[in-house]
């Protein structure tokens, strides 16, 4: 009996001290809003419709306070809708193409711009 009870408490003290070890762990940011969520804060966006059809969308672009190019930013302008690709590499500028799927005005009146960043 006191066998099990050593084992159990050597067991238990060194559970305690990998969870704690692992608490220093600084695990990549994630964030998804329209104001400052975790390390980004995002800018006003700006879509920018297509110069012979207007009322389609060629694309999407606002400002990412601490976005590098080593972020990785996805949106969607559709709530259930097609997530698109952006370019980080202007950032903190961030532009997403929105043309693969096509998206119209239309569609996206209404709808919420929907930002998620990882970096």
């Amino acid at each position: 009996m006191i066998v099990v009870l050593v084992v159990a408490a050597v067991a238990a003290a060194s559970a305690y001290a990998y969870t704690n070890a692992v608490g220093g762990v600084n695990p990549p940011l994630l964030g998804s809003g329209s104001s400052a969520v975790g390390k980004y804060t995002l800018g006003t966006p700006v879509y920018n419709l297509n110069a012979n059809s207007p009322q389609n969308i060629d694309s999407v672009s606002f400002t990412l306070t601490g976005a590098t190019a080593a972020t990785v930013v996805r949106v969607r302008l559709i709530a259930a809708g097609t997530w698109y690709s952006c370019d980080e590499s202007g950032a903190p500028t961030i532009t997403c193409a929105t043309t693969a799927p096509l998206v119209t005005a239309v569609n996206a009146n209404g709808n919420t711009l929907t930002v998620v960043a990882t970096g």
